[in-house]
């Protein structure tokens, strides 16, 4: 694996530092849990520019759409050559056969960190559509997740949905807790604020093309799900 930490440069093209991302009181500190992002550009042997500043990008817009309630910071970014593609990954995982994953990322994954594995993807068929991410997650046993860790401190995102920022949001949503409106029942939706359909088409955990918000209940929802049961991976202050 070749392994490179960018964390610099990202500070310079970005503007990121301890003291200007951070600089506010204790109490709104202790108030927002922090979480840390490494990726791992898959099936890549030379830095691509352009995806070095789609990422700096898409964590911009992650804590942008957080709205402080959970902030994000990047940690590191590794070059790795090995690749699969992301609907190879994404059935491997549907059908319980782990061999894939654990071939792909097994001896370069570290813990502690959200690690965000960039691969390629592809359509199937006739359909114009393509994978754009998963997350794997526990449907229960939340509280379970500190021992599983790091097999469910990942994501699996293509190159592609970088372009938007919409894909590493939506998917940042399943990792802390929410599910999509059309798997939730009318009191759940309700006590995330989903009641109407002018909020349901523009929320980040749909499919639509011109999301743009979560309600503020899930916020909340998110940032007590980082507390209580992603506590593990929170940055020490």
């Amino acid at each position: 694996m070749i392994a490179f930490v960018y964390i610099l440069v990202f500070n310079i093209l970005f503007g990121y530092s301890e003291e200007s991302t951070y600089n506010k009181s204790c109490v709104d500190v202790v108030e927002s849990p922090i979480l840390m992002l490494n990726f791992y550009l898959m099936g890549k042997t030379e830095i691509d520019q352009e995806v070095i500043l789609a990422i700096g990008d898409n964590v911009a817009y992650l804590n942008e759409e957080f709205e402080g309630k959970v902030k994000f910071e990047l940690n590191k970014l590794f070059l790795e050559e090995k690749h699969r593609y992301l609907p190879d990954i994404y059935k491997s995982f549907k059908n319980k056969t782990r061999t894939h994953v654990k071939e792909l990322v097994g001896d370069i994954e570290e813990s502690g960190a959200i690690n965000v594995y960039l691969l390629e993807t592809y359509t199937e068929g006739s359909q114009n559509k393509a994978l754009m991410g998963f997350t794997p997650i526990l449907t229960g046993k939340h509280r379970t997740y500190v021992f599983n860790s790091p097999r469910f401190d990942r994501m699996f995102i293509a190159y592609p949905g970088l372009q938007d920022k919409s894909t590493l949001v939506h998917e940042m949503g399943h990792f802390l807790g929410l599910s999509h409106p059309w798997e939730m029942n009318s009191i759940d939706k309700k006590l995330l604020g989903l009641n109407n359909e002018s909020v349901l088409n523009e929320n980040h955990m749909t499919y639509n093309f011109s999301v743009d918000s979560f309600t503020p209940q899930q916020l909340e929802r998110m940032q007590d799900f980082a507390r209580k049961f992603r506590n593990y991976l929170l940055k020490s202050l």
